[in-house]
């Protein structure tokens, strides 16, 4: 299953949610990924926790709700980044229909998460973003 389909099966409402993470990466044909991490509004978050369909989670002192291979949030903050849902949303990448989080922005968030495997998302994404400039 695509990315694409793994989101557009989620049924989200359009305008309160954003892809987040490697998703992009994805997206764009540059690398898979294993899971979709995905921001939402805060009353769409409330709405999906009261479901019962997502088991909880506290990580990086934040609530996430966890699906098969999903995992949802209502925050993009970290010690060296943050934009709102709002901002996140409004900056969005659509592809098939789906937004992501724009290539920028997905550099500056994976700067700020500081992982071995960001830093090489920043290199494939810099590469891609080189090589489309030809």
């Amino acid at each position: 299953m695509t990315i694409f389909e793994k989101v557009k099966k989620l049924d989200l409402p359009p305008g309160e949610y954003v892809v987040i993470g490697a998703g992009i990466l994805e997206a764009l044909g540059i690398r898979n990924t294993h899971d979709v991490d995905i921001i939402v509004a805060q009353k769409l978050f409330e709405k999906l926790r009261e479901s019962k369909i997502y088991k909880e989670e506290i990580r990086w002192n934040k609530i996430f709700l966890i699906g098969n291979q999903i995992e949802i949030g209502i925050k993009l903050d970290w010690e060296n980044y943050s934009t709102t849902i709002k901002e996140a949303i409004n900056t969005a990448t659509i592809i098939d229909g789906v937004p992501f989080l724009n290539l920028e922005e997905t550099i500056k968030f994976k700067k700020a998460m500081g992982r071995e495997k960001d830093f090489k998302d920043i290199e494939l994404i810099e590469k891609y973003l080189k090589d489309s400039k030809k």
